[in-house]
């Protein structure tokens, strides 16, 4: 036997998947997605096989009552089968989806109505009342409070007016039936959550029915569009998914967790070492850090550089690398000679670092009391070059010659025993 929560929200999305919403006229004001009491009733006699209209009318009453359905204009009063205009609630806000409304949420949603416009979202009487006891309760997080409320004010900013008035409706709808009291739960957790509780069996067929609700409400979710943030970590998983050894097995594989014996049968002569596997090389590309950070990679990257008359940078920025796990006693030697060959005046090797930072990398040198500050004294030319290579030389890197041939002795590794370098500079050799 279904619990009787179960029952109604079945109802409810077999109406709201037969519903015919349109904008209707109420005197001179158009109210979109609406459907009149008559039609629901239709709906129901329809969809929810009720023996008479009397049935139908008190099943479309308790949607109202449950909160899966609200009147646009007449509020808190019982159904009405006649042109009466309501509004189908959304998914996302059906009871089943909060059973618990915690207050730090129904504070959001005033805090929210309050940055709006005061003649068409002023607070009520009672939402006053919550609004200071809330305002107290949660002091110690009302920033967090406030922030996340202009945020989905500016994110519901960005949809249509049309969607707006709706979602406005829907939202409104929802706290009204399902605001937090003082100290005691919703009405509508007791007694009929508990009561479902209790009596609920979990089955198959109920994780099924579970999962076609969840499914429906992710498809009519409020929120239209995601987080810049949210899109940046997708297209970063995406990217370097190929490179996870939980998703894909690295190769050649383990050989004492499987039977294959290839990692036994690699060369080890370093001639043929000298070429990276196509996943390494492909890993080149995902960005700068990436690249620097194979020795491979940062030789292949210097080769590179040196064809445009840069390679400075990197050899800069390799010798700070050093500096920094240098023991203590080779600190101050390979500190000056960092100096001398990259950032004095005439050196040999300088690098295009602006005044500014030049001027502060030698005043972190001259006040360096240590070796321990001796080794981060370059810090504003080591950033000043990365950047510069991340953002000039890189781009042009993952488009050059020199790239794609390492990709493609990569792709042909084993077909001939030559180092990067021999293919690089002796395409015409290799068949």
């Amino acid at each position: 036997m279904m619990p009787p929560l179960t029952k109604i929200e079945v109802l409810a999305k077999r109406v709201m998947e037969g519903a015919q919403l349109k904008t209707h006229k109420y005197f001179r004001i158009a109210v979109p997605h609406a459907i009149t009491g008559q039609q629901l009733i239709a709906l129901v006699l329809e969809r929810g096989a009720p023996d008479d209209e009397a049935e139908a009318s008190h099943l479309a009453s308790l949607l109202l009552h449950h909160g899966y359905m609200f009147p646009v204009i007449e509020h808190g009063q019982p159904f009405k089968d006649d042109g009466t205009l309501y509004r189908l609630q959304r998914p996302y806000f059906w009871p089943s989806q909060a059973e618990l409304v915690p207050d730090v949420e129904y504070a959001i949603y005033l805090n929210k109505r309050l940055l709006r416009n005061e003649q068409k979202h002023g607070l009520e009487e009672d939402e006053v009342e919550s609004f200071n006891r809330l305002a107290d309760v949660l002091a110690h997080m009302w920033a967090f409070i406030v922030q996340q409320s202009e945020l989905q004010l500016k994110q519901q900013k960005e949809k249509k007016k049309v969607d707006k008035v709706v979602f406005d409706s829907e939202e409104r709808a929802f706290w009204k039936i399902r605001k937090p009291s003082r100290g005691g739960p919703n009405f509508l957790e007791d007694p009929y959550m508990k009561i479902e509780k209790k009596i609920r069996r979990q089955n198959a067929q109920g994780y099924r029915c579970l999962m076609d609700r969840l499914r429906f409400a992710i498809k009519t979710k409020p929120w239209l569009k995601a987080l810049k943030a949210s899109d940046t970590m997708v297209t970063w998983v995406d990217q370097r998914a190929e490179f996870d050894p939980f998703l894909h097995p690295p190769q050649p594989s383990n050989p004492w967790i499987s039977d294959e014996a290839s990692f036994w049968n690699q060369p080890t002569d370093t001639s043929s070492a000298e070429i990276p596997t196509e996943k390494r090389v492909k890993r080149w590309g995902l960005s700068v850090q990436e690249l620097v950070k194979d020795p491979i990679g940062r030789q292949v990257l210097e080769t590179f550089l040196e064809s445009e008359f840069s390679s400075e940078n990197i050899r800069f920025w390799i010798a700070i690398q050093d500096l920094k796990y240098a023991p203590n006693e080779q600190i101050y030697q390979k500190a000056e000679r960092i100096r001398e060959e990259f950032l004095a005046q005439g050196a040999p090797a300088q690098v295009n670092v602006d005044n500014r930072t030049l001027d502060q990398t030698l005043e972190c040198i001259s006040k360096a009391k240590d070796a321990s500050q001796m080794r981060f004294a370059f810090y504003h030319s080591e950033e000043h070059v990365f950047t510069l290579m991340a953002k000039d030389s890189y781009p042009r890197f993952v488009r050059s010659q020199i790239y794609k041939a390492v990709l493609t002795a990569a792709q042909q590794h084993g077909t001939k025993r030559l180092g990067w370098r021999n293919f690089v500079f002796n395409m015409g050799n290799y068949v």
